[in-house]
């Protein structure tokens, strides 16, 4: 986790603008190679039955792609790999179940803090020095997306105090240097969580926390003054990014409705659309939608193609949009009921990181990029550590404990 949080995360777009452009897929064969070995040490061999569930579901849809001839082999089994990378790190983690001691959730909270004050740094430099976020990080959604996982790091190897959450609440307010109209968001929620959820997963409302979520959104209103000016007053245009460039987001959209009608049940099939693979192999589907000459949407420049993530659902129809949101459902709804069992600090930060990929698949694709894969480790060492508190007793849990099935 640590080696992926440095490399994968925090110093990845240093290491691609290097022309190093593997961090993500080694970190996934390293933590692929270390679930194998798990596996075989333990007694009987044992895969979690969900995950052999969604492993079967990809696989069928890898051979429903090269039956139809989505793509090319070759962009298929690109896109295939993409798109189960966040999945196989939430279930390989989740399956591992790593128990990490004081000492190592001391030096991860460390690391969380220092690396956070390394995004301030950039952050203001950015005020003074133009395009320094660019130049580090090239886009600033990726500074935005590294303080969320840095302050949910934080938030979950630390004792859950009300200090602790104020620290996060911290952390996370760096991200405002971005500028990202869905940082602004993220933060409401996670603050209205933080301040108002009670022991029985209920609102609970009193005068001290509404002043301070009122002085909350009032810091907010002021940092994100053009921001709010961009979208309810000049109607979403501006702010560095042209019309053209929103005009290519709302085309997946709009053409993504088509698919899901066209290839019903199981849509257009892998590396077919609103995918990386669907741009680097350039996919015939948008000259028959005519979208091939669409700006940041055609084959001499697709650099839009992969700007979000919902529509790129189409490529698996109704049938896949339905078992995409039933597994977010199932995490939040495992989650709901650990917490009224005494797990909260372990269910608020799961729905919490439930939220953040919902609310980033809106206008970005972070769920298959290398931050969504951390995220998704962080997920299943958190639903791994839920499945350990609620299944032992308090002897049984001094010793190591060997692989279950997550549906139990």
């Amino acid at each position: 986790m640590m080696f992926t949080l440095v490399l994968g995360v925090i110093f990845y777009d240093l290491f691609n603008m290097a022309g190093f452009s593997y961090i993500d897929e080694i970190c996934a064969f390293l933590l692929f190679i270390l679930f194998g070995i798990n596996v075989l040490r333990s007694k009987n061999w044992a895969f979690d039955k969900m995950f052999l569930l969604i492993l079967g579901i990809f696989l069928f849809y890898l051979v429903y792609s090269l039956y139809i001839g989505s793509n090319s082999p070759r962009a298929i089994l690109m896109d295939f790999v993409i798109q189960i990378k966040p999945y196989l790190a939430f279930f390989c983690v989740y399956s591992m179940r790593p128990v990490l001691n004081a000492n190592q959730k001391k030096i991860l909270r460390q690391l969380a803090i220092l690396f956070s004050l390394y995004l301030l740094l950039i952050g203001t430099g950015d005020l003074f020095i133009k395009d320094l976020m660019l130049n580090i990080l090239s886009h600033t959604s990726r500074f935005a997306t590294a303080t969320s996982i840095l302050a949910l790091l934080y938030l979950y190897f630390s004792d859950y105090t009300k200090r602790d959450k104020l620290i996060f609440i911290l952390l996370l307010s760096i991200g405002l240097f971005s500028g990202r109209s869905k940082l602004f968001g993220f933060l409401a929620l996670c603050t209205l969580i933080m301040l108002y959820i009670n022991k029985s997963f209920e609102m609970k409302f009193n005068i001290k926390n509404t002043l301070f979520l009122l002085f909350a959104i009032i810091v907010t209103a002021v940092v994100a003054k053009d921001k709010i000016e961009l979208y309810f007053i000049t109607g979403g245009f501006g702010g560095g990014r042209g019309v053209e460039d929103l005009y290519a987001r709302m085309a997946l959209y709009y053409f993504s409705v088509r698919i899901f009608r066209d290839y019903i049940p199981f849509g257009s099939g892998f590396a077919s659309y609103g995918t990386y693979a669907s741009g680097e192999y350039y996919s015939p589907i948008y000259a028959k939608y005519s979208m091939e000459r669409m700006h940041g949407l055609n084959e001499a420049d697709p650099s839009f193609i992969a700007d979000t993530y919902y529509p790129a659902l189409a490529q698996f129809g109704l049938v896949g949009l339905f078992l995409f949101f039933l597994f977010w459902y199932y995490l939040t709804h495992k989650a709901i009921i650990s917490f009224r069992k005494g797990c909260q600090k372990e269910a608020v930060i799961a729905i919490i990181i439930i939220a953040f990929f919902l609310i980033e698949s809106i206008s970005d694709a972070t769920l298959t990029h290398n931050r969504g894969f951390f995220m998704m480790m962080l997920l299943g060492l958190i639903f791994s550590d839920i499945k350990y508190k609620l299944n032992t007793t308090p002897l049984e849990k001094v010793k190591t404990y060997g692989t279950d099935t997550f549906s139990q």
